[in-house]
């Protein structure tokens, strides 16, 4: 596949700057409005973030504009659709409730329904819910935990990131973030998970500052949370699109279904949209990032969970919202109604 510069715009994120590395050009003064959305987008990152202080909600700021600065020097290279902060679950209700405040609402598809039962269950199946400001036009995402379906526990995963975060200073102000280490890992899993859909996510792996990283320290965490595969593909991604590779120790096998269902997600044109035929390689290719049987039964289990359908319906048991799901699959997928 050719990518144009309006293909890796459009389709795949990258900011100008980028697209002119990647291209070896320099046009990005020609688009110089979009370093104005940048910009402006930075102005309500720090207007957001300084409200949650302001209020003693503490947070972990994922990938966005940090990320930007943490690999460019600068907020605004990387081109942030939203903000994704992490927040403690206890905390969730009062972030929220603060948003609203501020003219934040749900997202088409996103709720955070107020009975527990609902509440447990959509935990089970997502890992945050979307806010956008119609006024600012923009979107923050708000996350419980970093990330579900792993083949380790929330429990370890909290311990591990609550063990290894550090601190960011931008604008006069500190941000907590994970060790670059443990960012490195994540983000590497997050565009595993998403078969690198859009080439930005390869280009933040690529582009990473890799100097003072600690790769005794990387390798546990890929060991730890059984990584090899996630790590084994972005190496041949790496080395296909950028001839590049990092220095992780240990070989393993990749199951093909790991290279085509990335590639075929990577060579899409529109991955909003979904076939039945969609629904099911994905969930063939998710099964194949992780080995360990526990990680493959909780993928399979949050198969029979949807969050249209727990947001729809009210079961006085947990187990009546598995047994609907594929009833409603059938209805919405088979029989359109």
């Amino acid at each position: 596949m050719e990518y144009t510069r309006d293909i890796l715009f459009q389709r795949h994120r990258l900011s100008q700057q980028q697209i002119d590395r990647w291209l070896g050009e320099n046009r990005s003064v020609e688009f110089i409005q979009n370093k104005v959305k940048q910009l402006n987008a930075m102005k309500y990152f720090i207007a957001v973030t300084d409200r949650l202080r302001d209020n003693l909600i503490s947070f972990i700021c994922i990938k966005g504009p940090l990320l930007s600065y943490r690999i460019y020097n600068d907020p605004t290279v990387r081109f942030s659709h939203d903000i994704d902060l992490l927040i403690k679950p206890e905390q969730l209700d009062s972030t929220l409730n603060l948003l609203f405040e501020d003219n934040f609402q749900f997202t088409e598809g996103n709720s955070w329904p107020s009975e527990k039962i609902k509440q447990n269950l959509i935990t089970k199946t997502l890992h945050h819910v979307s806010l956008y400001n119609k006024e600012s036009k923009f979107c923050v995402e708000i996350h419980w935990t970093l990330m579900n379906g792993l083949p380790v526990s929330q429990k370890e995963l909290a311990n591990l990131i609550s063990q290894n975060l550090t601190i960011l200073n931008y604008a006069g102000r500190e941000f907590t973030v994970l060790n670059r280490e443990f960012e490195l890992l994540y983000l590497m899993i997050h565009g595993a998970r998403h078969g690198w859909a859009r080439l930005k996510w390869l280009l933040d792996i690529n582009d990473y500052p890799m100097e003072g990283i600690n790769l005794d320290l990387l390798n546990s965490f890929i060991k730890q949370l059984h990584a090899e595969r996630v790590t084994a593909q972005t190496n041949y991604f790496l080395n296909k699109y950028f001839g590049k590779q990092l220095p992780f120790h240990e070989a393993v096998h990749l199951p093909i279904s790991l290279i085509n269902g990335a590639q075929q997600c990577i060579d899409k044109i529109d991955i909003e949209s979904l076939s039945i035929i969609d629904i099911f390689q994905d969930f063939r290719y998710r099964l194949n990032m992780f080995s360990q049987w526990s990680y493959k039964w909780e993928i399979f289990t949050n198969l029979l969970l949807s969050p249209g359908d727990i947001d729809d319906h009210y079961f006085s048991s947990e187990i009546m919202y598995y047994i609907y799901r594929p009833y409603s699959f059938i209805k919405r997928r088979v029989l359109h109604v």
